[in-house]
């Protein structure tokens, strides 16, 4: 039997009366979302008690055109402001970044539209989109905002004209918010829209936290069209490698009926399993910093390699990127100076002696550069760009077969 999922929305409104029935009627009409059936609520049996909190004005029951998923709208007035229970500190987070208007509306707001939605998980990502077109025509009859509590989040009708269309991920959030007081945690709320579990980084140092959102977005994507995700499971980013999916703990503030995966650095051969995602994220960073250099953004190459070395100053690939920049720029000295630092901290890695190669022979120190490529070739018998580097001070020196042969074993490993 298909999986039903159930998605609600709550509109808070900035007048005093909730809109007329006919007034909603024409509004979703209008907007290409069906003809809505209407259904007053029930008299109130005048000697039963009356009901705490609201009392339900009427209903619109809708089916979403082209799908077997249904929607109702049901009108509410409330005894006191909708959001009058909620905590200090759950407002704050939810009505983070929206604008004055809408911040006082939801405050004070006493009358509701709740916009529920019923579909299967084959008719979801069609529903859900539907479902945000009938939001706009609600929020324009009611001049209110929006309450998404799935992904525990608010907006307005500016916020979200903002929303990708079609873009699966508009629908899911990214909190992030401090872990151990010297990272960050960025976890997603909304993907039990989907039927999908919820995401999260931990451990995320703060210079590093844009790459993180990107990543999430981009993994709840790819979820939210339809792929599968599950404990012990692998993402393949391609060249910039992978990530394990983990099981991570659900409390009461954070709830994923579907679950809650944590994604980190899938460990080398008898590397410990990692906490956070450190490693692939510096190298999403890194990949940016490689498309800077070839758009001649120096600027920006600097600023997202610092980032990298102020979450690990021991990060070879930014390292050597910085060093190949300085080399770029004419100052082989400065590049010496970031090889040297390479083989202090990490002696095993082929590309201290490699950078330092290359800063000798920008310098025409080429015996010294030789024996620099000899270490790093010694380290890293398959690394096809030493042999290169050696095969042009090898030509310097006037060694040509030994050049030529060099030459022809970088072009091997490189293929």
């Amino acid at each position: 039997m298909p999986k039903e999922l159930s998605v609600d929305l709550i509109v808070v409104s900035r007048h005093e009366d909730p809109p007329g029935a006919p007034v909603i009627a024409r509004a979703l009409a209008s907007a290409g979302l069906g003809v809505a059936e209407y259904q007053p609520a029930p008299p109130r049996d005048p000697g039963s008690a009356p009901a705490a909190g609201r009392q339900r004005v009427g209903t619109h029951v809708l089916t979403v055109l082209g799908t077997q998923a249904t929607a109702r709208v049901a009108a509410f007035r409330h005894d006191a402001p909708v959001t009058v229970g909620m905590g200090d500190a759950a407002f704050t987070t939810l009505t983070r970044g929206i604008d004055a208007d809408d911040l006082r509306t939801l405050r004070e707001g006493a009358v509701s539209l709740n916009l529920r939605m019923h579909a299967t998980e084959a008719e979801i990502v069609r529903a859900l989109e539907w479902q945000l077109r009938a939001l706009k025509a609600l929020l324009d009859v009611t001049q209110g905002a929006c309450i998404d509590p799935v992904a525990q989040r608010c907006f307005g009708r500016a916020r979200l004209a903002r929303l990708a269309p079609g873009d699966p991920a508009s629908h899911v959030a990214v909190h992030d918010e401090l872990w151990a007081g010297e990272s960050r945690w960025l976890h997603t709320h909304g993907m039990q829209k989907f039927g999908r579990p919820e995401l999260d980084l931990v451990a995320v140092p703060h210079e590093l936290a844009g790459e993180a959102g990107a990543f999430l977005r981009e993994v709840a994507a790819r979820l939210a069209a339809g792929a599968r995700l599950a404990a012990g499971s692998e993402v393949d980013l391609d060249e910039l490698g992978t990530l394990t999916a983990v099981g991570a703990p659900v409390d009461v503030e954070h709830q994923a009926p579907f679950g809650r995966l944590r994604l980190v650095d899938t460990p080398a051969p008898g590397e410990r399993e990692a906490v956070g995602a450190t490693r692939l994220l510096a190298r999403m960073a890194l990949a940016e910093a490689s498309q800077q250099i070839d758009r001649g953004d120096i600027a920006g190459t600097l600023e997202t390699i610092e980032r990298v070395l102020a979450a690990n100053p021991d990060d070879c690939d930014a390292l050597a990127l910085k060093a190949r920049l300085s080399l770029r720029q004419g100052q082989p000295l400065d590049a010496l100076s970031i090889g040297e630092l390479m083989e202090l901290r990490t002696p095993h890695d082929y590309r201290g002696a490699f950078v330092i190669g290359l800063a000798l022979a920008s310098l025409r120190r080429y015996r010294e550069a030789l024996h620099a490529l000899n270490r790093a070739i010694d380290r890293e018998p398959e690394a096809a760009d030493a042999f290169a580097a050696r095969a042009g001070v090898y030509e310097r020196l006037g060694e040509e077969q030994r050049a030529a042969v060099d030459r022809a074993h970088a072009v091997y490993l490189g293929q």
